[in-house]
């Protein structure tokens, strides 16, 4: 009873929030180191060493977000959290990622850095090749790219992070002894 009660006082919303956003400044500040260090990820030659590390250093701090907030709400408990408090925290903190990162590289695209779009626009249109119609499209959606981009991004890290987030509840979660007893 006690365990539950904390569980409804207690909530991850702040926590998630506060991860989540610290990752999409993260994010922006990766994409402007990358750009800084001439690693243009646009590219589809980029050889492999690069995309690997590329990969590592966008995708480990997110996990390692997700898994602290789980962490450290179920500290807020007592040490005790149930697989759908951990997932719930967790999922959060991806949710809010997402959100976060779709108003970032938006913002990025169209404010910060309009170069970049036409960058990868370009880049697009070399890819198609000489086929005038593949190339007249891909002009086409040019001024909905930032938005096709932004929000392609943000789905990618939500989706995995509901992935992150029920495989560490799954770790994380540890019933009470008084509540594992009533069960």
């Amino acid at each position: 009873m006690e365990q539950q009660l904390k569980e409804l006082e207690l909530k991850p919303n702040k926590l998630a929030f506060q991860a989540a956003i610290s990752f999409a400044v993260y994010y922006l500040v990766l994409t402007y180191l990358l750009k800084l260090l001439n690693i243009d990820t646009a590219q589809p030659d980029l050889d492999t060493a690069t995309k690997i590390i590329v990969s590592i250093l966008s995708y480990v701090p997110f996990v390692l977000a997700v898994i602290f907030v789980e962490l450290r709400h179920k500290a807020e408990l007592g040490g005790y959290m149930s697989f759908g408090r951990g997932f719930s925290a967790g999922f959060r903190t991806s949710a809010y990622a997402g959100l976060f990162l779709f108003i970032i590289m938006l913002l990025y695209y169209k404010v910060l850095d309009p170069a970049a779009m036409s960058h990868m626009m370009d880049v697009a249109a070399e890819q198609v090749g000489d086929d005038e119609a593949k190339v007249k499209a891909v002009r086409m959606m040019g001024p909905y790219m930032a938005l096709f981009t932004a929000f392609g991004l943000a789905i990618t890290y939500t989706l995995f992070g509901l992935i992150v987030s029920l495989v560490a509840a799954a770790f994380l979660k540890k019933d009470s002894a008084l509540h594992s007893d009533a069960v």
